[in-house]
């Protein structure tokens, strides 16, 4: 039997930021492989292994494909340094790259020799038949979702089709990792990923989402098309993780949760009836679909935590720029309901759209300061394939160090208006965002709160902003000397 090593590059290698949460695509890849490979998964992040020690895992294992997952764009040199020392160390293994990066960017990442095939999409669908193209010595001419080389030409054949039937697929391999370490990690200064009760689980409900914000990817990554599993096949799964790993929280991490209002209303009135008497949170909540209604079921059914994804205080921004369905007056009154239910509450902000005036940001800053929660304030930032980046791209908008495989958390300005200039907005950011959230000893409680974490945690968390915004400040300036 062939063996298949999945690899997820420690982000530590080159990005400040660790990726320490249960790898929830890969082991339903390697579900969908079952018996027909060796299958084994190499969690570099979990483990915080340092790249030699990495291949050396990797050649001790001697695989004979090697699956490389690539979330994030902004984790790009990590998978390559995988690739090239893979190959280094064994040539005949065939390498494999998967995940957000390559879908998104698949001429750049195909463009490493040491990379031989692209996963284009949903990996579930197409590695499978990729892998007998390969053990055929056959170039896979037939299929969609692939990369790959013939001769010295690079052929990219995006993905078409998406799974329709989500029910079709298995319970991810959870014995195929040390899932016990996920269940009690606890991401520090996380919006979503600071569980409320251990063990926790992460789940995908759904996929896909209509909307189409002008920042947002997920329609080349997951689908334009909202397409759910059925509410008795995710409530199947919650009582496998409670029965098998005596789970206590979940964590949703769809694309767009309460889409379907009815069905996340039988989902969550599910969770009641079955008596799961579980704590969970979704990544982030369309305002949009919320009313009282539903914020009375989802306290009911467990929820303690809502993050808002409100983005502008101005409705011409909503509509007219990002092409958000959202009013600016239902804002308040759901936020203000949500807390007097007890959620514990925060706020998604993106400030610098092209077109975007600096009185609208301002105004912003002073709408998600007056709601009195936390307050997570991102850069508007072009990422591959949406629409922010084909309009910043055909009007020369662009900063010309801009880069998608920087790792700034979107904290980075690389967008020019005759409104603003990049820096102009990063220092807005970090010192409002440090205002709103640390500037009181009431504001630091509170933040404190929301994080579980002690105060004087939080005042080192927001030293550690200012002092990188300052680093830009003078190595901008430098530049100008």
């Amino acid at each position: 039997m062939r063996k298949f090593l999945f690899v997820l590059p420690n982000s530590r290698w080159f990005e400040a930021g660790a990726w320490e949460l249960y790898p929830y695509n890969v082991c339903l890849l390697a579900a969908v492989l079952g018996d027909d490979y060796d299958v084994s998964i190499l969690d570099c992040n979990a483990d915080n292994l340092d790249l030699n020690d990495a291949l050396k895992r990797i050649t001790s294992e001697q695989p004979d494909f090697v699956g490389i997952s690539c979330l994030a764009v902004d984790y790009a040199r990590g998978a390559h340094a995988i690739a090239s020392g893979v190959k280094k160390c064994l040539p005949e293994a065939v390498t494999i790259l998967g995940g957000v990066y390559c879908t998104l960017m698949p001429e750049i990442a195909m463009d490493d020799k040491y990379i031989d095939y692209g996963v284009l999409g949903e990996g579930e669908l197409i590695l499978k038949p990729l892998l007998k193209f390969i053990e055929k010595s056959k170039l896979p001419e037939q299929l969609d979702g692939v990369a790959y080389r013939n001769g010295d030409e690079i052929v990219i054949k995006p993905q078409k089709d998406f799974i329709t039937d989500l029910d079709a697929l298995p319970l991810p391999a959870y014995e195929k990792v040390d899932f016990r370490k996920y269940c009690y990690t606890e991401v520090k200064f996380s919006v979503v990923d600071s569980p409320d009760a251990v063990p926790v689980a992460k789940m995908h409900t759904s996929r896909g989402c209509p909307v189409g914000c002008n920042f947002c990817a997920v329609e080349h990554i997951a689908a334009k098309k909202f397409r759910p599993r059925s509410v008795e096949n995710v409530l199947d799964e919650m009582q496998f993780l409670i029965d098998t790993y005596g789970i206590r929280e979940i964590v949703f991490y769809d694309d767009n949760l309460l889409f379907d209002r009815k069905r996340a209303e039988r989902l969550f009135q599910g969770m009641i009836d079955r008596k799961f008497n579980l704590k969970f949170k979704p990544v982030n909540v369309a305002v949009y679909r919320l009313d009282e209604k539903m914020l009375d079921l989802m306290k009911d059914a467990g929820c303690t935590t809502l993050v808002f994804a409100i983005e502008s205080a101005n409705d011409r921004v909503l509509r007219d720029i990002m092409g958000k369905p959202l009013s600016v007056a239902r804002i308040r009154g759901v936020v203000e309901y949500a807390k007097s239910l007890g959620f514990r509450c925060a706020g998604l902000y993106v400030i610098g759209n092209p077109g975007e005036t600096w009185d609208e940001i301002r105004n912003t800053i002073q709408f998600a300061e007056s709601l009195d929660m936390y307050c997570h304030l991102s850069i508007a930032t072009p990422l591959p394939k949406t629409r922010l980046y084909r309009q910043v791209k055909e009007m020369n908008m662009l900063t010309s160090d801009f880069s998608f495989t920087a790792n700034a958390g979107c904290s980075r300005g690389w967008i020019i208006t005759d409104q603003f200039a990049p820096f102009d907005l990063e220092v807005l950011r970090t010192y409002e965002w440090d205002r709103i959230n640390f500037s009181t000893p009431e504001r630091r409680s509170r933040t404190a709160s929301f994080f579980k974490v002690p105060e004087e945690d939080v005042i080192e968390f927001a030293r550690r902003s200012r002092t990188e915004i300052q680093k830009r400040y003078v190595a901008d300036a430098g530049k100008r000397l």
